[in-house]
């Protein structure tokens, strides 16, 4: 996963907004955001709209950075794990394994807004499509390896996709999103590694 490349809002200059920041990211990923405004998180988070507003001009604004700042990690954790691995098949079962990690702070209703709002679904779409870009060049590798059985990258990536889409959808209701995760994780190895 990734955040929004054309995304440089300026650095937290005060401990208090990174403050104020780190309470909106916790409220989000706890409660969602659909409903967020810049009076109402004055008054639950007790500071002032100039702070909130030194984090963005609009609320639609803080919103995408929360968005941005949390997928940035969750692409730092996924990275992490590919470069921590030296075969394909171990990589990518290490990038769906941080991938669940990274995820389980995610409830359900912030996933949900995640996807029923503008400025949320941008984000989501460019998460899952880099998402799934990382993982096609795995299984690209994995072929070149021997790892993996030859297969059409294409489609089996385009599955991954869907999946991908649908968990975060809430589509997978009987589970977590981090086991969602992980299952899927086995799932595609399962059915792509040699030997198995």
């Amino acid at each position: 996963m990734t955040d929004d490349a054309n995304d440089t809002p300026q650095p937290l200059a005060t401990p208090r907004q990174r403050e104020i920041f780190e309470a909106l990211l916790e409220d989000f990923l706890a409660h969602g955001f659909a409903h967020f405004t810049m009076d109402g998180a004055a008054h639950r988070l007790h500071c002032s709209k100039s702070t909130l507003y030194s984090l963005g001009h609009t609320g639609d604004d803080v919103i995408r950075r929360v968005l941005v700042s949390f997928f940035r990690e969750v692409t730092r954790r996924t990275d992490h794990a590919l470069t921590s691995q030296r075969s394909p098949s171990a990589a990518l079962q290490a990038y769906f394994e941080a991938m669940a990690t990274a995820m389980e702070p995610a409830t359900p209703v912030f996933m949900r807004d995640v996807i029923s709002t503008p400025v949320g679904r941008r984000t989501h779409e460019t998460n899952t499509r880099a998402a799934t870009q990382k993982i096609t060049a795995l299984m690209e590798a994995g072929i070149m390896a021997g790892e993996f059985r030859p297969l059409d990258v294409t489609v089996t990536a385009h599955l991954v996709e869907v999946m991908l889409e649908h968990i975060q959808q809430g589509g997978v209701t009987s589970t977590t999103p981090s086991d969602a995760y992980t299952e899927l994780g086995r799932l595609v190895l399962g059915g792509i590694t040699v030997g198995r």
